[in-house]
């Protein structure tokens, strides 16, 4: 019999992949940011990332590329240190969904100080 461990490390990076496999499969179909607490009312705002004939996709590569059909419009930087955390577009985000459970819906919310950053991703079922 042979028994193995796994450091946290190793389960953590085994969470991440499956995590980021799940996240670069398929297309987005929209995406949402919230921006909210700002003292300013003008600069609490709500904005689709994402034209109606656009999509979405997070590719390995460390780049999320928004498509028209199928054309590339404009790439936004990513990186995904943990399953539950997101870098997108220079902010970084908590994931707040499950990934393994939830595959049609992502939410990252960053917050800096009293302002709050929210984006939705949302692929059809």
């Amino acid at each position: 019999m042979v028994l193995f461990s796994c450091t946290k490390e190793t389960v953590d990076n085994i969470g991440r992949d499956a995590a980021l496999n799940i996240i670069v499969t398929g297309n987005w179909e929209k995406a949402t940011r919230t921006i909210s607490g700002n003292e300013n009312p003008d600069l609490n705002i709500t904005e689709e990332l994402l034209a109606e004939d656009e999509t979405i996709n997070f590719d390995k590569d460390g780049k999320a590329y928004v498509r028209k059909e199928g054309n590339d419009v404009r790439t936004y930087d990513y990186e995904m240190p943990s399953a539950k955390e997101m870098k997108f577009d220079g902010l970084t985000y908590a994931i707040q969904e499950t990934i393994v459970q939830s595959i049609s819906t992502l939410t990252l919310v960053n917050h800096t100080g009293p302002i709050r950053t929210e984006i939705v991703f949302k692929r059809k079922r």
